[in-house]
């Protein structure tokens, strides 16, 4: 057992690589002795017990207190990109004169510890630091691969916007999105495979793979091209593009150059139905899907404009000389009406005015700022929103909004969550049978079937997910039903919301009214 240190209140032993100290009196402090072992670069303290006992209890000891550290410790970061040395040698050893005698001791400090790839050598060229980690060895991680990128013909929600050209003036809507045949409907680039690395060490690290994303697409409707390096969806025909859950297809559209008159007939179609000029009096148009009716001037005296399961929207307006009838599922974009029956199960937006006319909705908005409702019976459910509703001839004016009950329709939000959540894992299963269809069996029907119940679940589940965004933007609506009037009221107009009843007497300013405290009034 060998002395490194002595003065008259410890001694410091040293025996094959273990450190004892020994007290001969009190007051001690532990600072003092690990600010006297930092003199010694190669010692370490690994038991603190024991040195604040033989402090404590002085005279005490010799008692075991620490070991001799590796002059050159090698420490390996856990992705193992990154090795870093800690020099505990005596100062003087970092000295430029024992410079070539360190450098092959840490040399030989990483050939034990195996580290082979990514050495540093210029790093022991500086200034070097005692008893703190230093970076030695740097390996090349991997560049991982990207994924496929697809994208689809985009298809945005219908925004109606009111357009002034002069005299003219258009509620504007893109509501059917024709192609035709060859038309791009959408894109999928390669993935990118990604480069290997290396740890420090020199074991090669694979990279993380780029995945091929699928494209989903109508194979009856949409073809895929393999061309400049990417696969490429096309229009196998003209029709209207739909945009399913990221599924793309192209349904059947029924497009009149003109006017709905005796020359086509009445129109009974499945599709959607596509007209550029307008339809004739006393004439009908029936569609499954989406109707566009583009004429400038609107149509009058129809029969019946009705879609089953889709939108209507009419360009120029109507004029319905009381005995047009509009019937939608969704909702109704007009210019304006007039003289007209609407039913609606959506909302109703009209561009610029309502008047004498009978209406059945969800809501009702007009969006002009000098938007009028005059006459008629407005009968809505969530809520009506206009500029003005009567006029300074205090022609009569019904407008009623039924109500609702918040928590009801938070409920049915929460409902079509779990509806949709059922429906995707629907999807999942129907996609998985779409792979294990073996096609040079006789399965072609298999695979139509498939394909068919495949995109009536998408179909359900973009119906679900609109009617819950809906029934989210009903909940904002003051109240459980309002009345919201953005510049005048005048006299001979009733509100009726919930069956509360309110009959305006006076002309009055922009107001949003409510029923509280058991009373339709402003708020």
């Amino acid at each position: 057992m060998s002395e490194i240190y002595r003065d008259d209140a410890l001694v410091i032993t040293q025996e094959q690589g273990n450190y004892y100290i020994e007290t001969f009196k009190k007051g001690i402090s532990p600072d003092s002795v690990y600010k006297l072992v930092k003199q010694f670069p190669g010692f370490e303290i690994t038991r603190f017990n024991a040195m604040h006992k033989a402090l404590l209890h002085a005279p005490y000891g010799p008692e075991l207190f620490g070991i001799k550290k590796d002059q050159i410790t090698v420490q390996v970061s856990q992705d193992m990109l990154e090795a870093y040395i800690t020099l505990n040698v005596p100062a003087q050893k970092l000295d430029r004169v024992y410079r070539d005698q360190l450098f092959a001791e840490v040399m030989d400090a990483l050939k034990d510890a195996d580290i082979t790839y990514g050495i540093l050598p210029d790093t022991l060229k500086g200034d070097l630091p005692l008893n703190r980690p230093l970076l030695i060895a740097r390996g090349m991680a991997p560049v991982h691969g990207k994924d496929a990128e697809v994208k689809y013909y985009k298809i945005d929600d219908p925004q109606p916007t009111i357009v002034d050209h002069g005299k003219v003036n258009y509620y504007d809507l893109n509501l059917i999105h024709k192609v035709r045949t060859g038309d791009w409907l959408g894109e999928r680039t390669d993935p990118v495979p990604g480069t290997p690395g290396k740890n420090v060490y020199g074991v090669e690290i694979e990279p993380e793979c780029g995945e091929l994303v699928p494209l989903h697409y109508d194979r009856n409707s949409v073809e895929l091209v393999r061309e400049d390096g990417k696969d490429v969806l096309y229009a196998l025909k003209t029709g209207a593009v739909y945009n399913i859950d990221n599924n793309i297809a192209v349904y059947d559209v029924l497009e009149i150059d003109g006017d709905v008159d005796f020359n086509s007939g009445n129109i009974d179609f499945s599709g959607y139905v596509f007209i550029k000029g307008s339809v004739e009096e006393n004439f009908s148009v029936r569609s499954g899907k989406d109707i566009e009716i583009l004429g400038e001037y609107g149509i009058g005296g129809v029969d019946t404009i009705e879609s089953v399961d889709g939108n209507i929207y009419i360009r120029g307006g109507v004029a319905g000389k009381n005995r047009a009838k509009i019937k939608c599922k969704k909702n109704l974009y007009v210019k304006y009406l007039s003289d007209v029956e609407v039913i609606c199960e959506g909302s109703v937006y009209v561009g610029f005015y309502i008047r004498n006319s009978k209406i059945r909705a969800k809501q009702v908005i007009v969006d002009s700022s000098r938007g009028q409702i005059v006459g008629g019976l407005i009968d809505t459910d969530i809520r009506v929103e206009c500029a003005d509703i009567g006029n300074r001839m205090e022609t009569r004016t019904w407008v009623t909004v039924r109500g609702f009950n918040r928590d009801e329709l938070q409920g049915r939000v929460e409902e079509i969550v779990g509806i949709v959540r059922e429906k995707k894992e629907q999807l999942i299963k129907l996609k998985r049978m779409m792979k294990g269809t073996d096609r040079k069996k006789n399965d072609a029907s298999i695979m139509q079937k498939t394909r068919f119940a495949l995109l009536q679940v998408q179909a359900e589940i973009k119906s679900l997910e609109a009617e819950r965004l809906s029934v989210q933007n009903f909940m904002k609506t003051p109240g459980e039903g309002a009345v919201i009037v953005k510049r005048r009221i005048y006299p001979k107009v009733r509100i009726e919301i919930q069956g509360e009843a309110l009959e305006i007497g006076e002309e009055a300013l922009a107001s949003v009214f409510i029923v509280r405290d058991g009373r339709v009034q402003p708020i």
